[in-house]
């Protein structure tokens, strides 16, 4: 039996299930490198597969890195140390960057680098007695997995700080409230299937431009891109005429109160 699963439904949607849940699918060497990387290509590669489901066996949906399981804890040397961790946090780049739709079923805790492949998928939905923590000050590391630039485009430089710099526990309602869980359900699992269908049956094309434009947007470099982009919009709406007569109108609001 795999530690990890492709289960492929006849409807556009495939479900890839940790399965490690004596050690709360905890991830290792081999899922790290091998497994959760040729998951990804198969799904990749398959045209029928149009959106991916991932959660964990068990009462858990990862409980990050497997210590005892991870040779790169060991390494002396720190240039050796950060290729091991290059190499290991290709995953949730590639789940981001595919052109399949993902959603995150988090059934249980997800913790660490468990917490950075739910961030990943587009969408997260947490069972209600589901939580996630980034633990990795409690062990005096820096984030990984994509943590650091996942969690505070969701939620803030503030929040995302607290998150990261207490390793607190985060419940399922409060991750909802910071639009860490898009939604929560009894039945993460289900529901997850059931919206991917759902996402599965749209436009091909028009879901892959709408998704690309949307997160090449996040990738965007600021001053030499999006505020170019403003800039030039601006500068063609300034112009109009539709502008001076609402601008006219909102000064005239300030005046009056």
């Amino acid at each position: 039996m795999s530690k990890v699963e492709l289960e492929r439904y006849g409807n556009g949607v495939a479900l890839v299930r940790l399965n490690r849940p004596e050690r709360k699918n905890a991830l290792d060497d081999e899922m790290f490198c091998e497994l959760l990387p040729g998951v990804l290509d198969e799904i990749e590669e398959d045209p029928a597969i149009r959106v991916a489901v991932f959660t964990g066996a068990g009462d858990a949906f990862c409980s990050g890195a497997d210590f005892e399981g991870c040779s790169g804890w060991d390494l002396d040397d720190a240039a050796e140390a950060e290729d091991y961790i290059r190499k290991t946090c290709e995953v949730p780049v590639r789940i981001r960057t595919m052109s399949k739709m993902s959603i995150a079923a988090v059934n249980g805790p997800a913790v660490g680098a468990g917490f950075g492949l739910a961030l990943s998928c587009d969408f997260r939905i947490f069972a209600d007695d589901a939580h996630f923590r980034t633990p990795f000050i409690l062990m005096g590391l820096g984030p990984d997995f994509g943590v650091s630039y996942f969690l505070p485009r969701l939620v803030g430089i503030q929040d995302a700080l607290d998150i990261m710099l207490t390793g607190r526990r985060v419940p399922a309602s409060e991750a909802k409230e910071l639009a860490v869980a898009w939604r929560t359900s009894p039945h993460p699992v289900e529901d997850a299937l059931e919206y991917a269908a759902l996402l599965a049956r749209q436009p091909t094309r028009a879901a892959s431009v709408t998704r690309r434009a949307l997160y090449q947007s996040e990738y965007c470099d600021v001053q030499t891109e999006v505020l170019v982009h403003e800039a030039r919009s601006q500068g063609v709406a300034i112009r109009s005429s539709e502008f001076m007569t609402l601008f006219r109108e909102y000064r005239k609001s300030l005046v009056n109160g």
